[in-house]
């Protein structure tokens, strides 16, 4: 069996032990917004993130050089407004799994983030990948791919919660004694073995170059 590239373990060896990856398109669970932003091409947007807070709230901060305005959506509803550079508290929100805010400049493209984090009582380290800039200027899409350990703890809430949010693939990067010792507790999801330090990932996943670009298209956008 021929050994897969030494770049594909390194760029593996840097992700979490374990990773959980949803197979569903970001945009058929993103709530859209009904206001349209201005025709100009691009995300303005340079930082943004979203916190959630254990009393439910959450806060908003962007910096979006160059626009005038931007509001914030969430459920199809403006929950805050500002400048380029602004931070909101969102309060007063259903509790839903996860809510996502939809943040919408007077120019350019808009922007859809959620907490990285899923809040999950046995695994708290499980958090979203995306939601960052990346050099060109395009954003990481969230909903998609997931970084996480202690999958073994779950609780029956915390499985239910993934099953909701429709996570499909299990992959773990973890070596044989670490997955026989503490085995990863996803049922309903398809488990596949891709051990990180297996130098000829003779057990685990392949990834051709065309593979890797077509994982890169999917996760960005802007």
């Amino acid at each position: 069996m021929n050994c897969h590239s030494t770049a594909a373990v390194l760029a593996a060896r840097h992700i979490a032990e374990s990773f959980v990856a949803a197979v569903s398109a970001v945009g058929a669970t993103v709530p859209l917004a009904s206001a349209a932003p201005l025709a100009v091409h691009g995300i303005p947007f340079t930082n943004a993130t979203v916190t959630q807070h254990k009393d439910g709230s959450f806060t908003v901060s962007w910096k979006a050089p160059g626009v005038g305005s931007v509001t914030v959506y969430a459920d199809d509803r403006a929950v805050a407004h500002g400048g380029a550079a602004a931070t909101a508290t969102v309060r007063g929100l259903p509790a839903t799994d996860r809510q996502w805010f939809r943040l919408v400049p007077d120019r350019g493209d808009p922007l859809t983030l959620a907490d990285r984090s899923l809040h999950l009582d046995g695994a708290a380290n499980f958090r979203d990948v995306g939601g960052y800039r990346t050099v060109d200027g395009r954003w990481v899409k969230m909903g998609v791919l997931y970084r996480t350990n202690d999958l073994h703890t779950l609780t029956d809430a915390d499985v239910a919660k993934l099953q909701r949010l429709g996570i499909r693939t299990d992959f773990d990067l973890r070596i044989p004694s670490k997955r026989a010792k503490a085995p990863d507790r996803a049922p309903g999801v398809r488990y596949i073995v891709a051990d990180a330090f297996d130098t000829c990932l003779r057990d685990g996943l392949s990834l051709s170059g065309q593979d890797l670009e077509r994982l890169r298209e999917a996760l960005l956008t802007g």
